[in-house]
């Protein structure tokens, strides 16, 4: 029986290694890296609830689908949001892009939870949603190019 627990503690030590590598890596992701990511989740999360409202006010899906569906995409933009808050800045310009982001997520994030709103309970309306939805994308894809900028300057070579 010994002679079998000494694989099983050499395994449970492996995965403990590798937990802490992950770890570690992902503590070491800069923060540019950090900002891109999240306004790419952001854009897809937002983009997303603008197709399931459209396809909702044109009868194509189901109500639960569509709550479903709306309910994924503020999870998207919860994480993203989650973790831009907890990136720590180096400069005041990663300062100043961290809260440009955050922003834009919040603003995308009131405008899923106002669809949701809209369609749940009837709060509001889905049409008039639709162009908080439109500022909402305009203003994450807006920063697209500027935190693609600023990850290219701070990391790239060539």
């Amino acid at each position: 029986m010994q002679a079998s627990g000494r694989p099983h503690a050499a395994r449970v030590a492996a995965s403990g290694a590798l937990v802490l590598a992950v770890v570690l890596l992902a503590g070491c992701a800069s923060p540019d890296a950090t900002f891109e990511a999240a306004v790419g989740q952001g854009v897809a999360a937002i983009e997303t609830a603008r197709l399931v409202v459209d396809q909702e006010l044109d009868g194509r899906t189901f109500p639960t689908t569509a709550l479903a569906t709306l309910g994924d995409a503020r999870r998207e933009l919860v994480d993203a949001t989650d973790q831009v808050a907890e990136t720590d800045a180096a400069a005041p310009a990663e300062a100043e892009t961290r809260t440009e982001v955050l922003d834009a997520l919040d603003a995308a994030l009131d405008a899923v939870n106002a669809a949701r709103d809209a369609l749940a309970s009837g709060v509001g309306s889905l049409e008039a949603v639709v162009p908080q939805l439109d500022a909402a994308a305009d203003g994450l894809t807006a920063l697209e190019p500027t935190v693609d900028a600023t990850g290219d300057a701070a990391g790239s070579d060539g």
